[in-house]
């Protein structure tokens, strides 16, 4: 019987010991793995790539709205001025705009169905290719005949 507990003595400290190595690793571990610092790394390269990304795509985006809004108003403004009088009524091919190198505009005229009407198309584009969608933009409207005189009713 003296034996034996003496065996549960030795078997009971090395439970402590075993314990006390454990927790010792435990509260005594400063730094990182090897392991955990390729995986961070990893997760922060590829959210560094999907950010990139996004920027471009947001900088892409920007960039062909503003093109198409100034494109907008460069045919509204070219169809202001053929309404006006200020450019003849007549189709013309491409032709840049004054005060805004690098835009072209056309015209085309054609008659409508109705008597004294004209069918103007303005289409403004942008010469060179800035690499977005934007091919070019069209506005049509229906303006009067300037040489129209309509016919009297013979009554």
């Amino acid at each position: 019987m003296i034996h034996s507990s003496t065996c549960n003595r030795s078997s009971s400290r090395a439970g402590t010991t075993r314990d006390r190595l454990r927790r010792w690793r435990r509260l005594n571990r400063n730094g990182l793995s090897l392991l955990e610092v390729i995986l961070a790394i990893a997760i922060l390269g590829g959210s560094m790539v999907m950010i990139g990304n996004l920027y471009h795509l947001g900088y892409r985006s920007a960039l062909q709205a503003q093109f198409r809004n100034d494109a907008n108003i460069h045919a509204s403004a070219t169809m202001a001025e053929l309404v006006a009088g200020v450019i003849p009524i007549e189709s013309t091919g491409d032709t840049e705009i004054q005060g805004s190198p690098g835009w072209f505009y056309s015209i085309d005229i054609q008659n409508s169905l109705q008597p004294g009407l004209f069918m103007a198309t303005v289409v403004v584009s942008r010469g060179e290719n800035v690499g977005t969608a934007l091919s070019a933009v069209s506005l049509v409207r229906f303006i009067p005949d300037p040489d129209y005189e309509p016919e009297e009713d013979e009554e």
